[in-house]
């Protein structure tokens, strides 16, 4: 009997969360504490402002990452993408600098502007 060895396939991740939830995927290292520490503490605080632009966290730490078939875009990076609902990359940072924009871009984009028009939910 042959050792397979069966990963599983990011992309086929991302596409199960394809025009249902926007993602905000997280790649780190064991030793990048400050940014998934952040990461963490930001959909915390946040939880009704995620909730309602329909943004779901989806994080790869450390030797994770070996079980993962990584697409090309992904390959040895590190950080913080945006993910839109078509699945495509949206925004990206190193560090938690995206974080602050989120809202922002998320906010600017057609199908979000379309949402807040008929969504009655509110964060106070």
């Amino acid at each position: 009997m042959g050792n397979s060895i069966s990963f599983l396939s990011l992309d086929k991740i991302i596409s199960k969360f394809g025009w249902e939830k926007r993602l905000v995927l997280l790649i780190a290292d064991n030793e990048d504490i400050r940014l998934i520490s952040g990461v963490d503490s930001f959909f915390k605080k946040g939880e009704c402002q995620n909730k309602i632009r329909n943004l779901e966290l989806y994080k790869i730490i450390g030797d994770e990452i070996k079980r993962y078939k990584i697409p090309e875009r992904y390959e040895g990076r590190r950080g913080i993408w945006l993910i839109g609902y078509d699945g495509g990359d949206k925004a990206y940072s190193r560090d938690l600098s995206l974080l602050n924009q989120l809202y922002k871009i998320i906010d600017k984009m057609p199908i979000r502007q379309n949402e807040m028009l008929h969504q009655d939910s509110r964060c106070d």
